[in-house]
């Protein structure tokens, strides 16, 4: 390929990725790529065979990306170059984010059916993993138990990524990259290490970030759910119906993709059926990032205060409830991540999820506030973060006691 053609190429990418930002994966086609590429669709075919050619393009650019992050990492120890380098790693990771964000959001969406992508994914983990364990120095943590806990790290330095964006697209100027870096790297290096006051502990620097309210309508379902109406059990039946066929939908599709017509038709409804109860998609979807925000809610309040004492009834007592939150909200936490995806590009209405974050992290920081040292404020951006990749899909035991260690040490920095 000449350098006109790579130049081709490259725009189309670009063009790729920005489309796949703004409409997501189900949403974005050929005809949007070539537009804003300035190119013709005969151009477009010379170089891709399909805009899931493109997408595993983008994702292998990536993929490249952090192996080259994870090849300059330097070793891991449990002094200050220790943490400078976890800290530089997150950095890292935190400039390909930026640059990728939408393969990020959208790779769930991507990724479904797709096994070149699965297996794709599933090797770079084992690759990152590998390549982390292989520059860690002294840490107490269990062979048996490292490797979960270095992969479930991974994934909660994306999902901190994600939380933030969503919390900065509500409320612009907040959540400083670089304090929320600083306070994902004390984290793992904790995690890895234990507390060490003059190492991996970083005091607040500025004020509190502001409190992000829910928008009106989410506040209207909220409200819903504290009255809902009074209905005939056929009713009753078919709301619920309308309910699960929605979460189920919108989890396989995706929001932008999701229409009425796929969720009547996966209730087994009629379209007046589906008006009686809810505006529109939307409506929709609100409705069920309430419920979803209602459930996670309940489970957390349902943490035992004994969980975060230490001790071995505490450790017992915070895998029982790990296991009890995986349950419950394995199946709910989705949609809170869905309407955000929706969001981060909607100004009018990036409230309704980025409240609901910020509805958590807001509880997280009281609690984090009793420890007595560190940024509780940015760090409970990081629990929520580490609670929400936790809760995204059922875990087996290795998954649940690495959540409990990165909560126990990590974040409440207990021995």
């Amino acid at each position: 390929m000449g350098a006109r053609g790579q130049r081709t190429q490259q725009r189309i990418l670009d063009a790729a990725l920005e489309v796949f930002g703004e409409e997501g994966f189900h949403r974005c086609s050929i005809d949007r790529i070539t537009t804003v590429a300035g190119c013709s669709r005969v151009s477009f075919y010379q170089y891709f065979a399909s805009k899931e050619d493109v997408f595993r393009v983008l994702t292998g650019v990536v993929a490249r990306q952090l192996a080259a992050a994870h090849e300059a990492l330097k070793p891991v120890t449990p002094d200050a170059a220790g943490w400078a380098a976890v800290r530089s790693l997150v950095g890292r990771y935190g400039d390909v984010y930026q640059r990728y964000e939408p393969v990020f959001r959208t790779f769930a969406a991507a990724a479904e059916g797709d096994e070149v992508l699965t297996v794709g994914s599933a090797r770079t983990t084992e690759r990152r993993v590998a390549g982390l364990r292989a520059r860690l120095a002294d840490t107490d943590l269990p062979a048996k138990q490292l490797d979960a806990t270095l992969e479930l790290l991974l994934e909660c330095m994306t999902q901190t990524h994600y939380v933030a964006a969503a919390l900065r697209a509500a409320a612009p100027g907040s959540y400083p990259r670089e304090r929320v870096e600083d306070a994902f790297a004390d984290v793992v290096h904790r995690t890895l290490f234990g507390l060490r006051p003059t190492v991996n502990v970083h005091l607040t620097v500025s004020d509190p970030p502001p409190m992000i309210p829910f928008a009106p309508e989410f506040l209207q379902a909220l409200r819903d759910e504290d009255t809902p109406p009074a209905l005939t059990a056929a009713g009753r039946r078919t709301l619920d119906g309308l309910l699960e066929a929605g979460r189920t939908v919108f989890v396989r599709r995706g929001y932008h993709a999701t229409r009425v017509d796929d969720v009547v038709t996966e209730a087994g409804v009629s379209h007046g059926a589906f008006y009686r109860y809810f505006r529109n998609k939307d409506h929709l979807a609100v409705v069920l990032a309430v419920r979803a925000m209602r459930t996670a809610s309940g489970a957390f309040t349902d943490l035992p205060p004994e969980a975060l004492a230490g001790g071995e009834e505490g450790a017992a007592a915070l895998r029982r409830w790990l296991r009890r939150y995986n349950s419950t909200t394995a199946a709910e936490t989705v949609m809170v991540r869905l309407l955000a995806d929706a969001r981060i590009q909607d100004a009018q209405h990036g409230s309704e999820s980025a409240g609901a974050y910020d509805w958590g992290r807001r509880r997280m920081a009281r609690l984090l506030a009793g420890r007595g040292f560190g940024d509780p404020e940015t760090e409970a951006l990081v629990m929520v973060a580490v609670v929400g990749a936790f809760g995204e899909k059922e875990r087996p035991t290795a998954t649940v006691h690495a959540a409990a260690h990165i909560i126990e040490r990590g974040l409440f920095g207990l021995a």
